[in-house]
């Protein structure tokens, strides 16, 4: 009898394989490494044929990040002392119906972005069929590739401070002498008489373990004039987000503005965050820059340039590692955003080229051309492109984007920034911010980060996608942290818990549970609330869900106003300086709010219930959610209650679902109040007493946060 062969049903973890994904936390550094496995299920055609008969295998990346390649020929794969794609042989796991399924257990061992396939053959036979090659059913499309993000465990335990170092103590005028500089950031070495800030500021004060620089390059002189159709000088200071060289620091963050002496701040500042258990984190560009970029020092480390070469504009002298701009022809537009540039002059204006005016950054005058590929394009009601756009993810699986000679190299080149800025930091850089992320494909992201895990394990990988779920989708294939679409629900003051619940279960559905989202309502794009008090509220709801809390410099000094960055030189001064008898008590509570997250390991796991009142229902102004770890026979329980209302105190009964497993008598205790060792209740409760009675939360203030522990009685 004939064989039609056919392989599907990929099952990875508990994820559907066929462009699923699946995202999972490792600490390399736990001694013992603990033992982690993944199981994975495959179906192929039996068409009453043996399990015998047939050879199946995994084929991934998985673990294999130290040995990342651009590109690996498939008959280089399968060696354990070299290559990047191994195969694993997998085992008779039984039938289903007229199918033989297939399994194996992957050990898992490095933090790292991967990809899964499987393949079958005949025994003894040399022609292999992928599950790549066949449909899931009738008339879908082809299955394509499980994504594996293996992210250092601490991604989930990051609080995020986000600074401009040109602004964040600058004094007052708002002008280039006025600026704020590198060494404002380090305790000691402010000599200018204002010192309200430094990185002790943030880590102490307000609690937060991670400092979020915006990009410190030096900016381009130069933008596209849209008005006058040419080029011009660029705005004073112009954007930090197109580049002139991604291999020094900006003169301007210096003191003397030199780049010597701002090169050495950077590394001050680093080194002295580390020994305060603050990370650091470099923002980037990486998919456009500015139009004087330079192939900087790392061009000369890879052998792209002599140092003489080294200042010389890309553009000019490898246009093909841009994008060619459009033509202009008898009134029509002729795009060519998946072509590279041929000389100096045919590159596009301004990036993102592929987005046909959607975004025009004026002074971003570099869009790299990273290969061809179907999600290289505008959104669908922009523009149709028979071979695919934004939201078209078709191709994904393509390994061959950087076989040209020019994107080799470019893709090297990019990847080369941050094993460059960790060796310029002794390798305690401790992660990017990745501007735009989704303006690059997702094979580039994971050679970057593979390229990096090789040099520090648990470096972190944050992404700035703000387009449609598609897209999102796409870049949690690949990054350990994204950014939430929803920035205006936790800066808003008439936000209801209802609305809370909805951006948190959305984010769930199309992320997956172990998923890492950063949850803000200020950012450098973003304007604020003047209601300080509103918006530590706010930050309490962030930081008691799994995901990354992060604010804005302004926003515990009650900036409501988006600070401008690229047109002016800006400053806070006004902010630092007048009488707020509410300043030290708003920056405590921030504190509290950090340390008890830093410290409740509960806050930062994936289970959580959003409690409902006892007669049903969320209350409208209260979020209100559970939070626990297993510990044994009964859970280790958080119980988070935030009034969302900015004018009024309020109580309310919540019930306790036996979801959570609770066992003996409780007391609880407020991990944020001034006595976080103080029991609340006058007598211990038993855990039937909490299920069948409920928990009952008084507010006595307007956006008062309680997290409640429930500690078991003695």
């Amino acid at each position: 009898m004939n064989y039609s062969p056919w392989i599907g049903g990929l099952v990875v973890g508990n994820v559907n394989g066929n462009y699923g994904t699946v995202k999972l936390l490792l600490d390399e550094a736990a001694a013992p490494l603990p033992a982690q496995s993944l199981r994975v299920e495959i179906e192929i055609a039996g068409h009453d044929r043996a399990h015998a008969d047939f050879e199946v295998e995994v084929f991934s990346n998985l673990n294999r990040r130290d040995f990342v390649k651009l590109v690996e020929p498939l008959n280089a794969s399968s060696d354990p002392a070299a290559s990047y794609w191994l195969a694993y042989a997998m085992e008779p796991a039984g039938r289903a119906y007229d199918n033989l399924k297939y399994a194996a257990n992957l050990l898992l061992g490095k933090c790292g972005a991967y990809r899964l396939t499987a393949r079958y053959r005949r025994v003894g036979t040399s022609t292999w069929w992928w599950v790549n090659d066949f449909a899931p059913f009738d008339g879908a499309p082809k299955h394509r590739d499980c994504a594996i993000v293996i992210s250092p465990s601490k991604a989930a335990r990051l609080a995020l401070y986000e600074a401009n170092a040109l602004t964040v103590e600058a004094l007052a005028g708002g002008d280039y002498q006025n600026r704020s500089t590198l060494d404002d950031f380090l305790p000691g070495a402010d000599f200018d008489d204002f010192n309200p800030f430094d990185i002790s500021y943030v880590r102490s004060t307000l609690g937060f373990n991670a400092l979020w620089l915006m990009p410190i390059f030096p900016n381009t002189r130069w933008r596209w004039d849209t008005s006058n159709w040419d080029w011009t000088s660029n705005f004073d200071p112009g954007s930090p987000y197109a580049a002139r060289d991604y291999f020094s620091v900006n003169p301007w963050l210096a003191d003397d503005a030199t780049g010597a002496r701002a090169m050495s701040l950077l590394q001050r500042v680093v080194d002295e965050a580390a020994g305060s258990s603050l990370d650091v984190f470099l923002d980037m560009a990486l998919n456009h820059a500015g139009r004087d970029l330079c192939y900087g020092q790392g061009g000369v480390d890879l052998g792209l340039c002599s140092p003489a070469q080294a200042a010389d504009w890309i553009r000019e002298v490898r246009p093909a590692w841009c994008t060619r701009g459009n033509e202009y022809r008898d009134g029509q537009v002729f795009p060519h955003y998946r072509e590279p540039a041929f000389d100096g002059y045919s590159p596009a204006i301004y990036a993102p080229a592929d987005r046909l005016n959607e975004h025009v950054w004026a002074d971003a005058n570099v869009d790299w051309f990273f290969g061809d590929y179907s999600s290289l394009g505008p959104k669908p009601d922009r523009y149709f492109d028979p071979r695919g756009g934004a939201e078209d993810e078709r191709d994904l699986l393509y390994t061959n984007l950087s076989e040209a000679a020019d994107t080799s190299a470019l893709w090297r080149y990019i990847a080369h920034i941050v094993p460059y800025w960790l060796a310029a930091t002794s390798g305690k850089l401790a992660g990017i911010r990745a501007d735009f992320a989704q303006g690059m494909p997702n094979q580039l992201w994971e050679y970057i980060i593979n390229v990096a895990r090789s040099h520090r394990w648990d470096f972190v990988f944050l992404a700035e996608v703000l387009d449609p779920p598609a897209i999102q989708y796409r870049l949690n294939k690949v990054m350990d942290v994204l950014t939430t679409v929803w920035h205006g629900r936790f800066r808003d003051s008439s936000v209801t818990m209802d609305e809370l619940f909805a951006v948190l279960e959305d984010e769930t559905r199309l992320f997956g549970s172990g998923s890492i989202i950063m949850h803000n309502g200020t950012s450098h794009d973003e304007g604020g609330n003047s209601d300080k008090w509103a918006m530590v509220a706010r930050h309490a709801v962030a930081a008691a869900v799994q995901g990354v809390p992060m604010i804005y410099m302004g926003q515990p000094l009650g900036l409501a106003d988006k600070l401008d960055f690229q047109n002016q030189f800006s400053s806070m001064y006004e902010q630092w300086s007048r009488p707020d008898s509410e300043r030290q008590s708003v920056a405590g509570m921030y504190g509290r709010i950090n340390h008890a997250r830093e410290t409740s390991p509960e806050l930062t796991a994936p289970p959580r219930y959003f409690l409902n009142l006892r007669s049903g229902g969320f209350h409208a102004r209260t979020f209100s959610v559970a939070r626990w770890l297993a510990a044994g026979p009964v859970d280790s329980v958080v119980l988070v209650f935030v009034n969302l209302d900015t004018a009024s105190a309020s109580a309310a009964l919540f019930e306790i679902p036996r979801t959570i497993r609770l066992s003996g008598r409780y007391n609880v205790v407020n991990l944020v109040a001034d006595s976080p060792a103080q029991p609340l209740w006058p007598e211990p409760r038993s855990a039937e007493e909490i299920y069948a009675q409920g928990v009952y939360v008084i507010f006595s203030f307007p956006n008062e946060v309680q997290y409640l522990r429930l500690v078991p009685a003695s």
